[in-house]
């Protein structure tokens, strides 16, 4: 994988770098709810440190993200890195209604997993360490 920086839902830098660790990765709505959701129910269970929340929202179109769309997200209690043009994520794994979760170390992918439900994203962060 390559570092980039991109910004997030507050025009703040949102980077990935050879310190991320996980990757949460959304392409669609269902699959972004799925996980806003959960993260808004359990505030401070992610570790910004360690894992980057991204979501592909370059088929959005400008006016529907830059009046509605991103003015919700300011809302999330996380910041979630937004890819307005798709170009820094358009080689990563898409699949309908699922999170793309990529372990990574010094920007390799070491595993992927798919989260499709709430269940999933939940044992996730009870397993995984994305959490405090």
């Amino acid at each position: 994988m390559s570092a980039f920086k991109i910004l997030n839902q507050f025009e703040e830098p949102a980077e990935l770098s050879t310190t991320t660790q996980w990757i949460l990765f959304s392409s669609d709505m269902d699959a972004a709810k799925i996980l806003t959701e959960y993260l808004n129910a359990n505030p401070g269970k992610l570790d910004p440190a360690k894992t980057l929340v991204i979501a592909d929202i370059s088929k959005m179109p400008g006016l529907v993200s830059k009046m509605f769309a991103i003015p919700k997200m300011r809302k999330y209690n996380y910041k979630l890195a937004l890819d307005r043009t798709g170009e820094a994520t358009q080689d990563w794994p898409r699949e309908k209604g699922q999170i793309i979760v990529m372990k990574v170390a010094e920007l390799k992918v070491e595993s992927i997993e798919r989260l499709n439900s709430k269940e999933s994203i939940k044992s996730f962060f009870t397993q995984h360490h994305a959490v405090k």
